[in-house]
């Protein structure tokens, strides 16, 4: 038996997307060519590999198999690609990242935008999204590696921390409180909050500042970006608790004030992740170099 690649990889976009009509999309070709090469394939293999239903394609018994394969398969082409790359010198190759929010928006586009102007002809891709997500891309060998607002503990994956982050609290310039000299913690009971989505790591670890001096805070509104908890501030819904590489410009443009609270120190560490394997693409190991050497710096400045 015989295996076509050219129909391998059209079934794996299939089976990855759940959809005939997306891999067509993603492959420009047309949706019945993606169905006559599946079709094809399913005829080499000797069985069915998808089932077609309502709303998309579930993976049969053979087709799980196939595409397990079929992963480590494009994986290893990637690899071979990376290690011809590495002996000629980094002048191509792709690179994808994905990460939560708050490294996603304040931090990565800087490092990507350094790490661009070293290697031009490198493709980068940044997919921001929830840690889990994040991980779980990681491990299918959809994304490289991964930048979060939390400590990565999981089998598989290498994990340093790249940077502190720190959470502040944040007011519109005419809030109650935004001139005060002397809050204290005992201040913000009772205050209302805007905050991000349940599930974010900012909010996670803020409330867990929080709950560490015996305080839960009144929210009043959930919003699923720093921008938006930023601009619900600054209009006077209530305070905010966000990163302070995201509210540099905003306070300088006196959009919103950081709050001095006496016994408020929230930091977390922004963590740097990847799947733990002997070799890696020739672009990602660039990459990791940039961020240690980032990472140092920031070290030595401290």
């Amino acid at each position: 038996m015989g295996t076509n690649f050219h129909q391998l990889r059209i079934f794996h976009a299939v089976a990855r997307l759940g959809s005939f009509s997306k891999a067509a999309r993603e492959l420009s070709i047309s949706q019945p060519a993606v169905s006559t090469q599946v079709k094809a394939l399913e005829g080499s293999m000797g069985g069915a590999l998808l089932n077609r239903a309502q709303g998309g394609v579930r993976l049969t018994d053979t087709g799980s198999a196939v595409f397990e394969y079929a992963q480590r398969i494009f994986s290893l082409a990637e690899e071979m690609q990376s290690a011809v790359l590495e002996i000629q010198g980094l002048k191509s190759g792709r690179l994808t990242i994905g990460s939560s929010t708050t490294p996603g928006e304040y931090i990565l586009p800087g490092l990507i935008g350094r790490f661009r102007k070293e290697y031009p002809g490198v493709e980068v891709s940044l997919s921001i999204s929830n840690t889990q997500t994040i991980v779980e891309r990681i491990h299918r060998r959809e994304l490289n590696l991964g930048l979060a607002g939390a400590p990565i503990e999981e089998e598989g994956l290498r994990s340093f921390p790249y940077v502190s982050d720190e959470i502040v609290i944040i007011a519109a310039p005419d809030h109650p409180v935004a001139d005060r000299t002397d809050l204290s913690m005992a201040d913000l009971e009772g205050r209302e909050f805007v905050l991000r989505e349940p599930g974010s790591a900012t909010r996670e670890a803020a409330e867990g500042c929080l709950r560490g001096h015996g305080l839960a805070p009144r929210v009043t509104m959930e919003l699923g970006s720093n921008e938006a908890v930023k601009r619900a501030v600054a209009a006077g819904l209530g305070l905010g608790m966000i990163s302070k590489f995201g509210v540099v410009p905003d306070v300088v443009a006196g959009f919103i004030k950081v709050l001095d609270v006496k016994g408020w120190n929230c930091r977390r560490p922004l963590t740097v992740f990847y799947r733990d394997e002997p070799h890696l693409p020739a672009a990602q190991q660039a990459f990791l170099r940039l961020l240690q050497e980032e990472r140092q710096a920031e070290g030595e400045e401290a």
